[in-house]
């Protein structure tokens, strides 16, 4: 699956590589944007389109990479919460096991071995 992937890269990276090089009078003439606020007007420095592209591309990047975040922030303490609850009811379970085999009179590992002691004291009295 990790050969998949970047191979997957490799093929996206190449066809987004060709598509800028045979581009690149679209990409390379120099633009430049303008804010026009009703009370100021702000104009950016020209810049080739292709940096005004990446400079798009990285914002949403980051706006997307910040949303997220808080997501997977929100789920970590999700999960923390419900391996605390697990854990407590793990300790649970192991009292409630103890408590019924102290009402047995014993685990079925005791048992199990008292059988088989039993048994080798058996063969031991036929061998005997």
């Amino acid at each position: 699956m990790r050969k998949f992937k970047i191979g997957f890269w490799a093929v996206i990276f190449g066809l987004m590589g060709i598509v800028i090089f045979q581009n690149q009078d679209f990409f390379m003439v120099k633009q430049s944007l303008s804010i026009d606020l009703i009370f100021t007007s702000y104009p950016t420095p020209e810049l080739h389109r292709a940096i005004l592209f990446v400079g798009i591309f990285l914002t949403g990047f980051i706006i997307s990479y910040v949303f997220t975040l808080i997501e997977r922030l929100r789920f970590r303490k999700v999960v923390k919460s419900l391996g605390a609850e697990i854990d407590s009811q793990n300790k649970n379970i192991t009292l409630l096991i103890n408590e019924l085999e102290s009402v047995k009179g014993g685990s079925s590992g005791n048992n199990k071995e008292k059988e088989e002691k039993e048994e080798k004291e058996e063969e031991e009295q036929k061998s005997a």
